[in-house]
């Protein structure tokens, strides 16, 4: 059984109802969003995360393989339209096994995040 098999399995079983907004289109999926915890240094948009930080205001997405993300989309999941901050596809033996993204919700922007972000660090 090939290794995009488990995880369709796992996304069809567990997995939220997620929309993509792609061109006009709309498409159904089932994809893992979950509150992203940064356990080690990460940068997102060239700004410096402290280790541990936790603030609940970025998503981790991971969905299938065959449904490419891209910066900029919009996906809708829970009653909330996400951005797509930045995203990668993970393969293995040449095959696309899971597409993952970091997701912000569109009722802030990017700048207010960072602001916030700058009074928390100044206390």
């Amino acid at each position: 059984m090939k290794l995009t098999s488990y995880l369709d399995r796992a996304l069809k079983k567990f997995g939220n109802t997620v929309r993509i907004s792609r061109g006009g289109r709309t498409e159904v999926v089932k994809a893992f969003v979950q509150p992203l915890r940064r356990r080690h240094r990460l940068y997102i948009n060239d700004r410096y995360i402290p280790a541990g930080y936790f603030d609940n205001r970025y998503l981790l997405y991971i969905g299938p393989g065959n449904r490419p993300l891209e910066d900029g989309m919009r996906i809708y999941c829970k009653h909330t339209w996400y951005t797509v901050v930045t995203a990668e596809i993970f393969a293995a033996h040449d095959e696309d096994i899971y597409v993952w993204a970091i997701l912000m919700p569109e009722y802030r922007r990017k700048e207010d995040y960072y602001d916030d972000f700058d009074r928390e660090q100044d206390r």
